[in-house]
């Protein structure tokens, strides 16, 4: 099996780790992970890891995602979503178009935002959502996330359909939670589809209930595909060997004037990834992560 990003469009009920073991099933390699998980309740854009692909989520947690998501007003739950037991609110305040609108816009741009009780973070070594199920109330820190976009596609009381991007470690349903407690009415997420994740959007997603082995192999996507953010250079064995035994190399001329902590893909002759580098302050590339042995060519 190659090495590889799968773009998959997981179904609503499915886990993650459900789709990672399918795949792992089907490919006989247990090296596969997911880039970020989507609750069972969400559909949508899932990208897996394959092979030595799962060395570069260090750099795929940094791809920003976009979303639709269906918020039902009037409601909460303590999961924040329609998952969890749903309480009515008595005699809720119904937003007006404008006001949802001066809400929504509180929330674009760098926000602090604490996550879910029901959630994955983990609290001393134990998930937060096995703390919650045992009725133990954990204590979450705010963290900083960015939302470059909010916009309403439709809204008529107490439905509400939004559009989102956003980066990386954002909780959607902590939108609806916090959006509803700014409105005064509560708000639960129903419905979420991911569109986009990085480079990968939800069109050429594959159905993990539709996959094999050669389906697999053929729409595996490329470990440079996937990083496409970062600028490449081909480099001959002899300019690789010192990157890939760990040492840094006198960036090329040809990058050009970029700052230190830039980052750039190396190609071996073949146009595969073989190293992610960083430029240094001294003016080497150091090496980030190395895809391929010394030896390999």
């Amino acid at each position: 099996m190659k090495d590889g990003f799968l773009v998959l469009d997981k179904p609503r009920g499915w886990t993650s780790r459900q789709a990672v073991d399918r795949v792992i099933a089907l490919t006989g390699t247990r090296r596969v992970g997911h880039t970020g998980t989507l609750d069972p309740i969400a559909t949508g854009v899932l990208v897996l890891c394959v092979g030595k692909a799962t060395r570069l989520t260090r750099f795929t947690q940094e791809w920003d995602k976009e979303y639709r998501a269906l918020f039902r007003l009037g409601v909460s739950s303590p999961t924040h979503d329609a998952d969890g037991p749903i309480s009515e609110i008595s005699n809720p305040p119904v937003p007006t178009a404008a006001e949802l609108n001066r809400c929504l816009n509180e929330f674009v741009g760098v926000i602090d935002q604490t996550p879910p009780a029901y959630s994955a973070v983990k609290i001393a070594g134990r998930r937060a959502y096995e703390l919650a199920r045992q009725g133990m109330v954990p204590h979450l820190r705010a963290r900083r996330v960015v939302i470059h976009k909010l916009s309403v596609i439709r809204y008529e009381f107490p439905w509400l359909e939004i559009a989102v991007h956003c980066g990386p470690g954002t909780y959607i349903r902590a939108i609806a939670r916090d959006l509803g407690a700014k409105l005064g009415c509560g708000a639960v997420m129903c419905s979420l589809v991911r569109l986009r994740v990085g480079p990968f959007d939800l069109q050429a997603a594959l159905r993990p209930n539709e996959l094999t082995s050669e389906i697999i192999a053929l729409h595996l996507r490329s470990m440079r595909e996937g990083l496409i953010q970062y600028s490449a250079i081909t480099l001959d064995e002899a300019e690789l060997a010192p990157l890939l035994r760990g040492l840094k190399i006198r960036c090329p001329a040809s990058f050009g004037p970029v700052p230190a902590g830039t980052r750039l893909l190396i190609l071996d002759r073949h146009g595969d990834l073989a190293s992610v580098t960083e430029k240094t302050p001294g003016g080497y590339l150091r090496p980030l992560v190395n895809l391929r042995s010394p030896n390999a060519s």
